[in-house]
């Protein structure tokens, strides 16, 4: 067995950063997480860097925030010349292996990773495109977000018959397909690691979509929390007349109707349910780990691409800078770091980074925002802002927003609208708005000026907008004067 250690990261899809058990939730039963965070460190204050699966994972793999590589939306390709963690533990001769969902788009799709396996690939755009983006424009309706919620519940553990998956989106499938392929794979990698005569470090990224909507749990998973066994999301009104005026324009474009509370209820146990069935798989790897010798010598890192918001607010999806939208599960364990504790000061995933590498024992040179988790998990001093950053530029918002996270606040700037800002300690579920009160209007100018120093909140936001299509030949901002019904 070499000293040099493994490095293994579990990467899910939509999973609530407080729907967990080691995170205190009553009700979902996450045991192969809870183990893993007594292992090692669990973050309480992680974020996303934009609340969107590719640009989030575009952000995480590269170290960058979504504002410095033009990663505004799904389905903009990451340019070849962008380094990833992946190519960088590559070129340094240490074998990098991706398995299943990363969210590349068009043509590259391997993202600098020695090896790589996926099911499903995710298409490109051209940018900047030729018509201006419609999801970004009043009128903009999904109608499939109310058909998730009436088709909530379960479906078989059958994997399609030809070995394949269905496809993500299709109510009646879900995502459990996907996910047992990819975890069997991750299985049969560690077998053959384990059989090698050699043992070279490695590294492996395992994408798993669960608990991605659709709202379809295998029955064994659903039958644990439906219909009793669940907490019925807070602020659940639709429409939520509290909300800030950029989130009732998102929330009135999800066309969500009258949700009953049946809706609720099957939603919210097929979503508990995925989870679950997820954390199973997890553990299968992390036994199959602990089979091969690896676990001992291998960091370990769990989190997701973003939350969901499940009700909350009035809210599904992810999207906005709610704490269940932006925030994100993170546990880092390994060799010879602390175990059983929780870390409350502020990260985000532009950290894994620089953490994969300090892991690796690879020098960073490259001026990057983000730090390596490792000196914060072991106490030790470190250059490191703060705060954390997420940024949105996508679809349901006209405009642009970035979130800042520090001390006790939340701040979100909303491009052409008013701030938002809570008190996340002594109102963590962000129902009281201090953005309009006087009395904290230090602390909001205190925020924009941190904003400002690191970005041009407007400048960024015509630069997206100008790549969506929604700037026109004269400078003019479309999403100021066009509507869906324009493009017809």
């Amino acid at each position: 067995m070499t000293d040099k250690p493994n490095i293994l990261v579990i990467c899910s899809d939509e999973h609530h950063p407080l729907m967990s058990a080691y995170r205190g939730h009553s009700i979902v039963q996450t045991p192969n997480l809870d183990k893993l965070a007594a292992r090692g460190t669990a973050f309480t204050r992680a974020y996303c860097n934009s609340p969107l699966c590719t640009p989030s994972r575009m952000s995480f793999i590269t170290g960058k925030y979504v504002h410095q590589i033009d990663s505004w939306s799904n389905m903009i390709p990451l340019p070849r010349e962008e380094m990833t963690w992946a190519r960088k533990l590559d070129e340094a001769g240490i074998e990098s292996t991706m398995l299943g969902k990363m969210d590349f788009c068009g043509e590259y799709q391997d993202g600098g990773f020695s090896k790589h396996k996926i099911i499903r690939e995710r298409g490109a755009w051209n940018i900047p495109l030729d018509k201006p983006d419609p999801s970004r424009l009043d009128g903009y309706i999904r109608k499939d977000k109310r058909r998730h919620l009436q088709n909530a519940g379960t479906r078989g553990l059958e994997i399609a018959s030809d070995g394949g998956y269905i496809g993500e989106g299709d109510d009646s499938i879900g995502n459990y397909d996907h996910d047992r392929i990819v975890c069997n794979w991750a299985l049969d990698y560690l077998r053959e690691k384990g059989a090698a005569d050699k043992k070279d470090p490695w590294a492996c990224y395992v994408g798993l979509l669960m608990p991605h909507w659709p709202f379809c749990a295998p029955q064994e998973f659903y039958d644990m929390y439906y219909p009793d066994n669940i907490e019925l999301p807070f602020d659940c009104d639709i429409p939520n007349e509290q909300l800030h005026p950029a989130l009732a324009h998102f929330q009135k474009g999800l066309d969500l109707g009258e949700v009953t509370e049946d809706m609720l209820r099957r939603t919210v146990a097929a979503y508990y349910g995925m989870i679950t069935c997820l954390d199973a798989m997890i553990g299968e790897i992390l036994d199959e780990l602990e089979a091969q010798g690896f676990l001992d010598n291998t960091y370990i890192i769990y989190t997701t691409d973003h939350g969901e918001s499940l009700g909350e607010h009035g809210l599904f999806y992810k999207q906005c800078s709610y704490e269940g939208s932006v925030g994100v599960p993170l546990i880092v364990s390994g060799p010879d770091l602390p175990q059983g504790q929780t870390i409350e000061a502020p990260v985000s995933l532009i950290d894994m980074y620089p953490s994969i590498l300090e892991m690796a024992g690879i020098d960073q040179n490259e001026h990057l925002p983000g730090r390596s988790w490792l000196p914060l998990i072991r106490g030790d001093k470190q250059d490191r802002v703060d705060y954390a950053l997420s940024e949105f530029h996508a679809n349901f918002f006209k405009h642009d927003w970035y979130m800042l996270v520090r001390g006790d606040y939340k701040y979100t700037y909303y491009v052409n609208e008013r701030a938002s800002l809570f008190n996340v300690k002594n109102d963590p579920q962000e129902l009281h708005d201090l953005g309009t009160d006087p009395a904290h209007a230090s602390v909001l100018a205190e925020f924009e000026a941190l904003l400002r120093s690191i970005l041009d909140p407007e400048a960024t936001a015509t630069r997206a907008k100008s790549d969506m299509g929604l700037i026109g030949t004269d400078g003019e901002d479309l999403t100021l004067t066009l509507s869906v019904n324009d493009l017809d």
